[in-house]
């Protein structure tokens, strides 16, 4: 067992104390109340007028028979949409789905719609009606509430920034190159990356299930599966003679195409309204049918990888970065090496008022978060303070920066110029 006070805290540390302390300032901010509902309720109206508005502009904007204008007014439609897909995972899904609202379903049951719940937001059919993305949620919960929150920064957590790009930081390429790459991932990564490892998560997780209990030897369960092996899993495992996994790398992706497919479908969709309202004779007929349809299916594309963008820098270097620990052992959850780890593993950002939490979509508060996942937006705010004041007192490092400065650090890592530390054993 890793004990932190032998590789970043000095004699003096009491643990049991910091602890305490923690566990008082969680206790200060008190129960979640009608207040933490109606403010879910405001952040989902929020949402929902970005997103439909968004939609409006896109369309006003493939009629308009200036191009310079209907770019204008495509790329405010895209721009809305992309928050509004950024705030309804990364607000409303991240702290629903984490049971944020569970407790005050039970004390104040009135309060908000029955579907604010775990297991039940986004799930089957409110998927489309919730939060539609790239990610199915239920793979998404797996690998993110119970992966990555239990196992921070060890070779267990997926996402861990460090060894999933252990191939571009150990590949013979120019530094400026490396750097360059990972614009490709900041702009696809939910499709690239996320879905189709929290779909590995989620399949490994089914002990039962056919995927798991047939998951190729030759395989590292905690490798990243990432969109480019759906071509090479098939190959390679044909290379090595193995038909077998060939087959099962063919169904596997074949199962994740499935999950995304919805999400393609809604990128898609917006090209065909030309299309659709000219048939019904609806049509304005200020631009061409053709024209509108390649304005819409562009700016809808471009809303994907503006959101794409936007998560990637709030969300990708929560945890990355040569100032933050990586460790090979684990610990007890929610013990004072755990809440430690916290602090020494996380970054948190500027923080403090609502339209700076809209904007990093409330993922500003990952000290306080990981400490304790099941929390409100508001409760993080009020928590946040405290929690930096227990830590000057006992001289635990909490790193608060500006997210581009964090993104910054984790390019460090991914490419290979910066190394994050290691604890040591006692």
């Amino acid at each position: 067992m890793c004990k932190s006070d032998t590789y970043v805290l000095d004699a003096s540390f009491k643990p049991d104390e910091f602890l305490a302390d923690i566990k008082a300032a969680k206790a200060a901010v008190g129960e979640a109340t009608e207040e933490d509902a109606k403010h879910l309720q405001r952040l989902v109206f929020i949402s929902q007028v970005l997103l439909y508005g968004g939609h409006v502009l896109l369309l006003l904007g493939a009629a308009m028979p200036s191009w310079s204008t209907a770019l204008l007014t495509c790329f405010a439609g895209a721009s809305m949409i992309s928050f509004a897909r950024c705030m309804k995972w990364t607000i409303i899904g991240h702290h629903v789905s984490h049971g944020g609202y569970d407790k005050l379903q039970k004390s104040h049951p009135t309060a908000l719609p029955a579907h604010y719940k775990r297991g039940v937001f986004a799930v089957g059919f409110r998927r489309f009606l919730d939060w539609l993305d790239w990610m199915l949620p239920q793979a998404w919960d797996v690998e993110h509430n119970k992966a990555h929150h239990y196992y921070l920064s060890e070779e267990k957590d997926p996402d861990l920034v460090e060894h999933n790009f252990e191939i571009l930081r150990k590949f013979p390429l120019p530094s400026a190159l490396k750097y360059m790459s990972m614009f490709m991932w900041v702009f696809t990564w939910k499709f690239t990356y996320y879905s189709p490892n929290t779909f590995k998560e989620l399949a490994l997780s089914k002990k039962e299930g056919w995927l798991a209990r047939n998951w190729p030897s030759w395989n590292k369960k905690t490798d990243p599966v990432v969109v480019f092996d759906v071509f090479r899993m098939p190959l390679e495992a044909l290379l090595r003679g193995t038909v077998k996994d060939s087959f099962y790398w063919m169904y596997f992706f074949a199962q994740w195409f499935a999950v995304i497919l919805p999400m393609i479908i809604s990128v898609v969709v917006p090209a065909a309204w030309p299309l659709a309202l000219s048939q019904a004779g609806l049509w304005p007929g200020f631009s061409t049918v053709r024209e509108a349809t390649i304005r819409l299916l562009v700016a809808s594309v471009v809303a994907d990888l503006m959101s794409n963008a936007h998560a990637f820098v709030i969300i990708a270097c929560n945890h990355s970065g040569g100032d933050l620990y990586r460790y090979s052992t684990s610990c007890k959850a929610f013990s004072a090496e755990f809440l430690l780890r916290c602090s020494y593993s996380s970054a948190n950002f500027e923080c403090g008022n609502e339209l700076i939490d809209i904007i990093y979509g409330w993922l500003n508060y990952q000290v306080e978060h990981h400490m304790y996942p099941d929390l409100t937006p508001l409760q993080y705010r009020k928590l946040q303070p405290l929690v930096k004041s227990v830590c000057k007192k006992h001289g635990v490092m909490y790193v608060q920066q500006n997210a581009l400065t964090r993104t910054w650090k984790m390019f460090q890592v991914a490419v290979g110029d910066a190394q994050m530390k290691r604890c040591t054993e006692p």
